[in-house]
């Protein structure tokens, strides 16, 4: 009698000749579905292909390609996928949507992926809700037999670095999480602020979740207690800022908030990721009122009111 994990995973019945792209799509199957906090859900996926994957940043990023509740999952091919998603009808293609991988177990074939609960509203939200093993999905994740420069990862704090400021909302606790377990030894303060939808979530986080400052949004509009928790800061760095009021920044309805730190240097690094007027918000506060340089901060929209980001 086959097993569960034979039925999601099965042997590779012929040899695949892998490119050396950093990005190959990969087909996943549900193994296990598993609610961590009133927000969020964990989904352990299983490789059907029996390629290798892996992650080189504490946040990976990876493309979920999402089929409607019920329907196949797209057949999109290993290295052109874009280019063909791209040709498919907009109202029927599926669903593309960036997140970060939660942890990854290459000998096992195994990945984590934790998913904000919307419920069903929301391509992610809606299949990660109804999400049952067996269940696949296509996936574009970092190829592990790949050797050039890795990508698709923004932390990188300077070398012998002491003070860290990690400020996220839901989308970037996984990311926060892994960051917290690659802490540079040369760290002696870091300040952690994660805006969550509501008290109780902070147990998406295990063990980790002491490290954190949470601040539960329940009815603000998103990015309310984030930006107010610059004030609660005591880094020296923060020193200089004038004030939080009177900073609210709109985002132009074209307008990106990704840009991570370049030749990162000095004592002092921020790793910023929560909604995209939140971010533009701290940003703002972070280099025209405390002057800090674009090497010191990182900074990146993980998704915007009103629109979807793909």
């Amino acid at each position: 009698m086959s097993s569960l994990r034979d039925l999601v995973h099965p042997a590779s019945t012929e040899a695949t000749t892998v490119p050396n792209n950093p990005y190959l799509l990969m087909n996943f199957s549900v193994l296990k579905r598993e609610r961590l906090s009133p927000s969020f859900i964990r989904i352990t996926f299983t490789n059907q292909d029996g390629l290798s994957f892996t992650s080189w940043g504490p946040d990976q990023r990876v493309k979920l390609y999402l089929p409607e509740p019920g329907a196949s999952p797209s057949t999109l091919p290993l290295t052109d996928w874009n280019a063909a998603w791209q040709k498919l009808d907009p109202q029927s293609r599926p669903a593309r949507r960036s997140y970060t991988i939660r942890q990854v177990r290459p000998d096992r074939g195994e990945l984590d992926i934790d998913f904000v609960d919307h419920g069903v509203e929301g391509p992610a939200s809606a299949w990660a809700f109804q999400a049952k093993p067996g269940d696949r999905l296509q996936i574009a994740i970092p190829n592990g037999a790949f050797t050039g420069k890795p990508i698709g990862f923004e932390w990188r704090p300077p070398q012998g670095v002491s003070r860290l400021l990690l400020m996220g909302d839901e989308t970037s606790l996984p990311a926060i999480s892994n960051i917290l377990k690659h802490i540079p030894e040369t760290v002696s303060s870091i300040d952690c602020f994660v805006e969550v939808p509501q008290a109780g979530d902070d147990a998406a986080a295990g063990e980790l979740a002491c490290r954190i400052t949470w601040l539960p949004r329940y009815d603000d509009a998103p990015g309310t207690k984030l930006k107010k928790a610059l004030g609660y800061s005591q880094m020296p760095e923060l020193s200089r800022l004038k004030r939080l009021h009177g900073l609210e920044k709109t985002v132009a309805p074209n307008e990106r908030m990704w840009d991570p730190a370049t030749d990162t240097s000095g004592p002092f690094y921020a790793w910023v990721a929560a909604e995209g007027g939140a971010v533009k918000f701290i940003r703002h506060a972070l280099m025209k009122d405390c002057g800090l340089p674009k090497s010191a901060v990182s900074t990146m929209g993980y998704w915007y009111l009103g629109r979807p980001f793909h």
